[in-house]
């Protein structure tokens, strides 16, 4: 523990010239990390050190020879099809069928993406075209989006009309959900999901619903946590939406991720939720290519327009040719669906290992660590060191150069529970290339005696 106590004072106390601390604060700041950055600023009573340990973790991920899984984007598995065909698109002559391939799409989204998400999901259980024989009008069924993020704001703008208006959804959760509630002046409203499975409370939820609650959240492959939602929660979720009529967002873009026997159901194909259900998706988990920003929300008409209406004067629309090359990537998924329902990709099997080599050097050095059932994530507690999150990334990274991250920015920063939230739990990315989970694990290994509580 004396190593972990000079490391984290080191990392604490260590000067920094101006340019390095504008070049932190950049870091921390970018696409993913701003985000994350502001909720960091939120945590209760640490709003100036704590945003700083972020920035600092953030700059330390970012150095040379760190294994970083921080971040969740995927270094494996890119879809080869998906890049193919964008690439095919970009670089077109501009004449037949590719004529309009670098040019503006419609709104809702290129006819060839549209219908093969139409495709796709009716082949993986849930047919969208039932909405168009019920008078729905074609397309409005799908809106392509730049990223299931923009997907997400759209519906929350619809939900919040005025600053009593809350956001519910799960803890810990997907930081943009509080800061997209924030941005818009809603409230966000928490029912916690509690180690060690993250179960869903349905009891919990239902009495979290006020008059004021205008939309539920529900993620599911879960993150952070790796839960995946059983029939019995959707089920219960869905007695709780329709005894209050609530619109429920299913933010499901891990669904291929899945592990083992579980298994990924749709919440629009439980019951009748299909009519008060917004499901959004992403190229950027489906097929590992977060950096083409394309995403989508499928759903009734009336749930999608306010959603279209948004993207249109945000983003008008996601890149065509990249568009195109998710259109061919996911064809070539339902040409090879045969059991009506989502299948978990070859990628998953790879993270479940990647998951179990990790969990295993994590135990080895004294930490409780919490098995995913799906996600991109492993989820662990730092508790039986004796350490805070934030005092565990900061050291890990230091001593062993593995980078993590504290999950107190998955928790609301004022929360009404009287029991507070847990300040121990750190967060792994699993989505990484076999050799940057072994060489982790390895490092963990190596200075797992500077955890060790019996060096206290």
């Amino acid at each position: 523990r004396a190593s972990v106590a000079v490391a984290v004072r080191c990392a604490r106390d260590r000067p920094r010239q101006r340019s390095r601390r504008r070049d932190a604060r950049r870091a921390g700041r970018g696409a993913r990390g701003g985000v994350v950055a502001m909720a960091v600023e939120d945590v209760d009573g640490a709003s100036s050190s704590a945003a700083e340990a972020w920035e600092r973790i953030t700059a330390m991920a970012s150095a040379p020879g760190v294994c970083d899984l921080g971040q969740g984007w995927p270094d494996f598995g890119e879809s080869a099809t998906a890049r193919k065909v964008a690439m095919e698109a970009l670089a077109g002559d501009g004449e037949g069928t590719r004529a309009r391939a670098n040019q503006y799409s419609p709104v809702s989204g290129a006819k060839a993406l549209v219908e093969a998400l139409e495709t796709y999901y009716a082949r993986t259980g849930y047919d969208l075209r039932e909405y168009s024989s019920r008078g729905g009008e074609d397309g409005e069924v799908v809106v392509v989006t730049c990223s299931a993020t923009e997907a997400l704001y759209g519906a929350f703008k619809a939900a919040i009309t005025s600053p009593e208006d809350e956001i519910l959804f799960i803890a810990p959760y997907f930081p943009w959900y509080h800061a997209i509630a924030k941005d818009l002046g809603g409230k966000s409203v928490t029912v916690r999901a509690e180690a060690p499975n993250f179960a869903i409370d349905v009891d919990k939820l239902r009495s979290a619903v006020t008059p004021r609650t205008k939309l539920l959240v529900h993620c599911s492959p879960h993150n952070p946590s790796g839960h995946v939602a059983t029939r019995d929660e959707l089920e219960g979720i869905a007695r709780v939406a329709k005894e209050f009529d609530l619109t429920v967002l299913a933010d499901e873009v891990y669904e291929r991720s899945v592990f083992g026997e579980r298994e990924h159901v749709r919440l629009a194909t439980i019951g009748d939720m299909r009519e008060r259900t917004i499901t959004v998706g992403s190229a950027s988990k489906l097929l590992n290519l977060t950096g083409f920003r394309v995403g989508w929300a499928v759903g009734p008409p009336r749930l999608l327009a306010p959603i279209k209406a948004s993207h249109s004067l945000m983003s008008y629309c996601a890149p065509t040719p990249l568009q195109l090359g998710v259109a061919a990537a996911l064809d070539e998924i339902s040409a090879s669906s045969t059991t009506n329902a989502v299948v978990a990709d070859e990628n998953a099997q790879i993270m479940r290992e990647n998951a179990d080599i990790l969990a295993s050097a994590l135990r080895f050095a004294g930490l409780e660590v919490f098995k995913p059932h799906g996600g991109y994530f492993l989820v662990a507690s730092c508790a039986p060191l004796g350490l805070t999150d934030m005092d565990f990334c900061l050291a890990l990274c230091s001593t062993a150069r593995v980078a993590c991250v504290p999950m107190s920015v998955f928790y609301l920063p004022s929360d009404p529970n009287p029991i507070p939230p847990p300040r121990a739990l750190v967060r792994f990315a699993i989505c990484k290339v076999r050799e940057t989970i072994e060489e982790s694990a390895r490092r963990i290994r190596e200075n797992a005696s500077a955890f060790a509580p019996t060096s206290l």
